[in-house]
């Protein structure tokens, strides 16, 4: 069992590629360090895929080598912007560099902190867009570049932190941010209806008829015979599973082999892939749904069906994959009222699993800790059932392909 937390954030490019995660940690109770723990169980290397990794470094763990067991070129530290630099600092920072490592500097603001003293030395520069002002925004950036002009050294790139609303993201494109990250790339701009795959819709009406028990195999097998890609899909799909089996010749056959309740999971799989070879945010968009729907699921217990955790995970950030509003997609499959209830009104039986799940995914661990116990799950098993959900979802899913965001000097 893990005894830590941990949890990704996604930093995209300007053109929406993703460039890597920010991994944040929850040390565990006893002061052992959650990355060492998470480096030595493989679970660091596991959740931050083949992109590197993003780490906030405080000045302890740069002058003990916190981060020396892993290999420098998939790890860059984010440096504080309080961060005192002395001899200490520069020779520690200089023997991360010297191994091929890269560093950046966090939460710039308006007033000039003590690491900028560091710019030579950084690749990376992260600023907080929260106020919306374009002007202090700017002069932050513009702070930024006129330093490196005057040394005569290429600028770090600049990274838009903590965006949360459209016009934060506005102002920060107006400036010509290198980088974006925060929430606001979980509800992307909305497309029109009509944008959404006809295999989808056919994925979403069959899982509504997948949950109704007086809906027998044969009628989905009906249902089913009509899309092709998901017949295609499916019939594949069991065949690599078919061990044993010369293998699986009709869809019928598929049906009784996978099960009801696997056979909804793949649907609504199925349904968040769809959109996933589109660009980096959609991507990643489709793996947070997936991851989510998993971690939800793993909160089952006699009054809250698993099946119905992974539904209610996944939908609530279908708006985001296909950029149409949750009300509508709704519309388009049968959930049972209290799973429509929780998306909608954040009410009934499984609202507070979806408020543990969102708590988490922030890196809010002590709210998500305390939210797990109402609902009579073991707090320490948090971290164990994210991890599970990532690597479900590598599993689930084709990993997406990674642009190099490692740039030293």
């Amino acid at each position: 069992m893990l005894d830590f937390c941990l949890v990704r954030q996604p930093i995209f490019a300007a053109k929406g590629s993703l460039l890597g995660y920010e991994i944040r940690f929850r040390d565990s109770e006893d002061g052992r360090h959650a990355f060492a723990q998470s480096f030595l169980s493989g679970t660091f290397d596991m959740v931050r895929g083949p992109f590197p990794a993003f780490l906030s470094c405080s000045r302890a763990q740069l002058l003990e080598n916190a981060f020396s067991i892993v290999s420098p070129k998939v790890a860059i530290l984010l440096l504080p912007s309080h961060l005192v630099v002395d001899d200490e600092t520069l020779a520690a920072i200089m023997r991360f560099r010297d191994a091929g490592g890269v560093i950046g500097l966090d939460d710039l603001t308006e007033e000039p902190s003590p690491s900028e003293l560091l710019l030579p030395h950084a690749s990376w520069a992260r600023v907080d867009v929260r106020c919306e002002d374009p002007v202090m925004i700017g002069r932050v950036c513009e702070r930024i570049r006129n330093a490196c002009a005057a040394l005569r050294i290429t600028p770090p790139s600049l990274v838009a932190d903590h965006v949360y609303e459209p016009t934060q993201y506005e102002v920060a494109k107006s400036l010509n941010f290198d980088a974006y990250q925060g929430s606001f790339f979980s509800r992307p701009e909305p497309l029109p209806s009509s944008d959404l795959p006809q295999s989808t819709v056919a994925a979403m009406r069959l899982m509504g008829m997948a949950r109704d028990q007086n809906v027998n195999d044969r009628q989905l097998e009906d249902v089913l015979a009509t899309d092709p890609v998901l017949t295609f899909q499916l019939l594949r799909l069991v065949n690599s599973a078919a061990v044993g089996m010369r293998g699986v010749s009709s869809i019928g056959q598929a049906l009784r082999l996978i099960g009801r309740s696997a056979f909804q999971r793949w649907l609504a799989v199925a349904v968040a892939a769809s959109r996933r070879s589109t660009s980096g945010v959609d991507q990643e968009l489709v793996r947070q749904a997936v991851e989510r729907g998993r971690l939800m699921e793993q909160l089952a217990n006699p009054t809250r069906d698993g099946g119905t955790l992974f539904l209610v995970g996944l939908f609530s950030l279908l708006d985001g994959v296909f950029r149409m509003p949750l009300p509508e997609i709704l519309t388009r499959v049968i959930l049972s009222d209290e799973a429509t209830r929780a998306l909608l009104e954040r009410e009934g039986p499984y609202a507070d699993a979806l408020g543990f799940a969102e708590a988490y995914e922030l890196g809010l661990f002590e709210h998500a800790s305390q939210l797990a116990g109402e609902m009579g799950v073991d707090p320490a098993k948090i971290g164990e059932y994210y991890t599970q959900a990532v690597a479900w979802t590598n599993d689930a899913l084709s990993p997406a392909d990674a642009e190099p965001a490692v740039r030293g000097r």
